[in-house]
């Protein structure tokens, strides 16, 4: 598939997955990538549908995961040989004295300068345990390395995540908008202007569906999951209402 088909920001990544493909395919190889976001995973199936010798399977380890490592490999073999690609951990801390969000747990794994593709999710639970998801080659590194976050010793101990589902905790708020345009809604989460909005997306800040999004008059539909960076990501869950003057009442939820 040509690169045209997709966007500037990705071009990087459809070559390098071509090439993967391409050992693949003509060499006989296994490739297991890193963690994915679910646009790349998305562009790594895309690219692959076009090779009937070809399989990948996606593995995240927990149900319903969002990040997933791709395992790519000739069709006559069987994906389950990689079953353990995976590698869950519990993260033990004093639940009673303090309590840990989604951010501050990555903020101290990448403080380490670890590759954010060998992480895969983070599942907080309401009942404040902690389980994280690694590349089983990257385990021993943060065995050893991972033993904070913030100023407050943790422990890691293997955990079968299998059964874990992720599910996403959102701070709802309620914006009352002018329309469903892409720069409209941003510049209401961002509280700036929409001239600060264009430029913020035109240096390619502003996802929507884990896709970079340049067009600052994209619509957005309800389900939506729009990412800004360094203001967190956002989904838009329900338009509550329409207002007198025609404008919209939305409930949009901030990932904690």
């Amino acid at each position: 598939m040509r690169l045209e088909h997709f966007s500037v920001h990705e071009h990087e990544f459809v070559t390098k997955v071509n090439d993967w493909i391409q050992q693949v395919y003509h060499h006989d190889k296994i490739k297991m990538t890193k963690f994915l976001t679910p646009r790349e995973q998305q562009i790594v199936q895309i690219l692959i549908n076009e090779y009937d010798e070809i399989n990948v399977k996606f593995v995240g380890g927990f149900k319903e995961a969002e990040r997933k490592r791709a395992i790519i490999i000739p069709s006559y073999l069987s994906h389950s040989t990689f079953d353990d690609t995976v590698v869950g951990y519990e993260v033990l801390y004093p639940i009673r004295h303090v309590t840990f969000e989604h951010r501050q747990i990555l903020g101290s794994l990448t403080a380490l300068n670890i590759d954010r593709s060998l992480i895969g999710d983070i599942l907080v639970l309401d009942s404040k345990k902690i389980y994280i998801a690694i590349c089983e080659e990257f385990s021993s590194f943060i065995l050893q390395h991972f033993t904070k976050i913030g100023r407050h010793s943790i422990k890691l101990i293997e955990h079968n995540i299998d059964d874990l589902q992720r599910i996403e905790n959102y701070e709802t708020n309620e914006y009352i908008i002018s329309s469903m345009r892409l720069d409209v809604i941003v510049a209401s989460l961002m509280k700036a202007s929409r001239s600060q909005v264009f430029e913020y997306m035109k240096q390619g800040n502003v996802h929507v569906n884990f896709k970079v999004e340049h067009n600052h008059s994209y619509t957005c539909q309800l389900g939506d999951i729009i990412s800004i960076k360094r203001y967190g990501r956002y989904k838009l869950l329900t338009q509550k209402s329409t207002t007198k003057s025609g404008r919209a009442v939305v409930i949009i939820g901030k990932t904690v």
